[in-house]
């Protein structure tokens, strides 16, 4: 019998109990007690006994519906408790252990509720992805030495036959410049020299001296070997005409570079950072110790770029994971310790070289430590956050818990992390399998696309670009300077650490916009006076130079670092690695200029470069102040810069999943479901009751049930 049926029938009793009192025996009408006279009464109205009759029944019915109204909202409300009790137990069930509700729906809140506080785990990943550090500047700092160009001049057949020495040789044949007091390199006087030994040194000097012939270029060189036992610019004689291939060498580093970190950043999102790093690694090891084999300069070219390449893998990649596994207060932190192995590695260059100075031999030295990058494959862990958006959740889920457990940290329950990541990845767009090269370089347009993005995305290339082009330029202009080459390297390389250093609490204190448009023009400043130094005071000492330089140096050097770690915090998830690697691309445009700009330019004009460095520098630090702050904020997800409704991945905006996505997301539903872990998609009416609406109609009050 239902609530409805059960009001009826007492409502009926109710009226048959009435009756029996108002009415006589045998069913007959029975009149109102009391005073003949007296007659009922409706609203202080006297009406008759039919009326009066009439309007009780009317007025039981109404009280029979509101009875049956009241039982109706009482039956909601005892749903309405039902719900919450379950949803308090399901509360409970989900907390046992100690566990308490909070907001897993980022990746960010996820990390930092499983691993807890940075511990051994965060500390031992630090060692493992920054080795790369230091392999990246022993390949790309030991160009100075390798290529070290020691003084050079023409070489006279007939005079060296003669046992002329070279001091005779370049007093008598080689002109003086007074600019740089220096012997040319690349000219000799057009003497008949078998005339000249006939003469002898000494009747020559008297005799030919004041009237000099004309100066011709030289067809081979002699080089002092006092210092370099062999470089690369001796053994191919890469001066004078030669000299663009010296330059070319450097940018070889640069132009590998450039191409690793074009591929890379799709590379790296689409098949793993740790899959590209240990292939990386190993083509590192291959071709450093190639070089040490090379029989021409055109395959030594060849060789370096492969290692530049390589070796940006390896530390793009492992910078990437490590950014990636840092919640957000610890960026700062390990983005800073993570460059301190490339100064180490800067300064051990000048060690190995003052006592290895054939170059072949110093190419195998600097190579031994790649060695140990084969340690990768079993130490190295794919970045959780990129598991998780490939729906890899069981992968992410192991890894996740294995740091925690080396933390010592409680995580919470598996079906609470999965339930997490599964939401982290409905958020995220789904990852786009391409092929064909135009729709590879759609990919690379994805963050100018999104106007959100447009003028930062702009920005970070030029700080980029500016930060490479002076780095560089200023860490390989020892020679315009007039220094020595290995102290000059070495304190660039001690001067670094404290740039790290001072760093981290710069930018924790000052912030990363105020701090990096700072660095741009300390930078800018120094530069500028070394190139006002070269210019009006030519004889003033070379300490001068050397330490204003080195200034700007350790300048430039914090704004490169404080760069790297700024574009990780301001672009989401799934353009990070794109974002990174494009704008290292436009790094490495800049540092492919520099070694053309110091020896091509620096030789002609030699302080031009320093004006050209300077000015680059004060400009970055103007457009720098238009970027947004990233002090203490969560990295930001895709969906944050959804420029459409409905972001994540059912938005058109973003890529279309592909199928070994769906496949992959098919297997991790069923695997959370037999967890007993229940994934909504949809909001849940907890509220099954009955709303009660009211309409007037003609003189009486109708209820009306609707289903809520």
């Amino acid at each position: 019998m239902t609530v409805r049926d059960e009001i009826i029938d007492q409502g009926v009793e109710e009226d048959d109990e009435e009756e029996v009192d108002k009415g006589e025996p045998n069913g007959k009408e029975q009149r109102p007690r009391g005073n003949a006279e007296q007659r009922p009464t409706i609203d202080g109205r006297e009406t008759g006994v039919g009326e009066w009759t009439e309007a009780m029944v009317g007025k039981e019915k109404v009280e029979g519906r509101k009875g049956e109204a009241g039982i109706g909202m009482g039956e909601t409300e005892g749903r309405k408790g039902e719900a919450e009790r379950g949803k308090g137990e399901k509360e409970k069930s989900e907390g046992e252990g100690g566990e308490t509700k909070e907001d897993l729906s980022t990746f960010e809140d996820l990390l930092q509720a499983v691993i807890g506080q940075r511990g051994r785990w965060n500390y031992l990943l630090y060692f493992i992805c920054s080795y790369g550090s230091l392999i990246s500047a022993m390949q790309t700092m030991s160009y100075q030495l390798l290529g070290a160009t020691p003084d050079y001049w023409c070489h006279v057949d007939q005079l060296l036959e003669a046992n002329w020495t070279t001091q005779q040789i370049l007093h008598f044949a080689i002109p003086f410049n007074n600019k740089t007091r220096k012997h040319e390199g690349c000219q000799m006087y057009d003497y008949n020299y078998t005339t000249v030994v006939a003469m002898g040194y000494d009747e020559a000097i008297v005799t030919l001296t004041p009237n000099r012939p004309p100066l011709v270029p030289c067809q081979h060189r002699d080089y002092d070997l006092s210092t370099y036992k062999s470089t690369i610019t001796t053994e191919w004689d890469l001066v004078c005409e030669r000299r663009a291939m010296y330059s070319t060498t450097q940018a070889a580093t640069q132009i590998g570079k450039l191409a690793g970190f074009f591929l890379l950043g799709y590379i790296l999102d689409m098949y793993g950072r740790r899959r590209t790093v240990l292939v990386c690694s190993f083509l590192s090891i291959l071709a450093a110790f190639g070089m040490c084999f090379t029989i021409n300069i055109w395959f030594f070219i060849i060789l370096k770029m492969f290692v530049a390449a390589a070796g940006s893998g390896v530390y793009l990649g492992s910078f990437v994971i490590q950014m990636e596994t840092c919640i957000s207060k610890d960026r700062s932190v390990f983005a800073t310790m993570y460059v301190l192995p490339w100064t180490v590695g800067y300064m051990l260059i000048p060690g190995i070289a003052y006592w290895v100075r054939s170059w072949k031999w110093l190419q195998a030295a600097l190579s031994l430590p790649c060695l140990v990058l084969i340690a990768h494959y079993w130490l190295l862990p794919e970045s959780p956050r990129w598991l998780v958006l490939q729906g890899r959740y069981d992968e992410a889920l192991k890894l996740l818990k294995q740091a925690a457990n080396m933390n010592g940290n409680v995580p919470p329950s598996d079906g609470t992390i999965l339930t997490a990541m599964h939401t982290i990845y409905e958020k995220e767009p789904s990852t786009k399998i391409h092929t064909g090269l135009v729709k590879v370089l759609y990919d690379y347009m994805a963050i100018l696309r999104l106007r959100k993005l447009r003028m930062r995305t702009l920005i970070i290339f030029g700080c980029w670009f500016t930060c490479a082009l002076v780095y560089y330029g200023v860490s390989l202009n020892a020679t315009n300077l007039s220094t020595d080459v290995y102290l000059y390297i070495f304190l660039g390389g001690l001067l670094e650490v404290p740039s790290y250093l001072l760093l981290w609490p710069a930018i924790a204190f000052f912030g990363r916009v105020k701090s990096l448009a700072g660095l741009f023009f300390v930078c800018g400043v120094s530069i500028l006076i070394v190139a006002c130094i070269i210019f009006f005071l030519p004889e003033a000492p070379v300490w001068i130079a050397t330490v204003l330089s080195l200034m700007g140096k350790m300048a430039i050097t914090a704004a490169f670092h404080l760069v790297w770690l700024f574009t990780a915090e301001l672009f989401p998830t799934y353009y990070r690695s794109i974002a990174i690697g494009e704008a290292s691309l436009c790094g490495r445009i800049g540092s492919t200029a520099s070694p053309y700009i110091n020896d091509i330019l620096g030789e002609k004009v030699v302080w031009a470069p320093s004006l050209l460095f300077g000015v680059a520098s004060l400009l970055a630090g103007v457009v720098s102040f238009l970027l947004p702050e990233t002090r203490g904020q969560n990295m930001p997800e895709t969906s944050d810069f959804d420029q459409h409704k409905g972001g994540g991945r059912n938005n058109k905006a973003f890529a279309i999943e592909s199928p070994e996505i769906k496949r992959q997301q098919q297997h991790t539903d069923k695997n959370i479901d037999a967890n007993g872990t229940k994934i909504v998609r949809d909001a849940v009416n907890m509220e099954s009751g009955k709303k009660m609406e009211h309409k007037q109609e003609n003189g009486t009050t109708e209820m009306e049930d609707t289903k809520l």
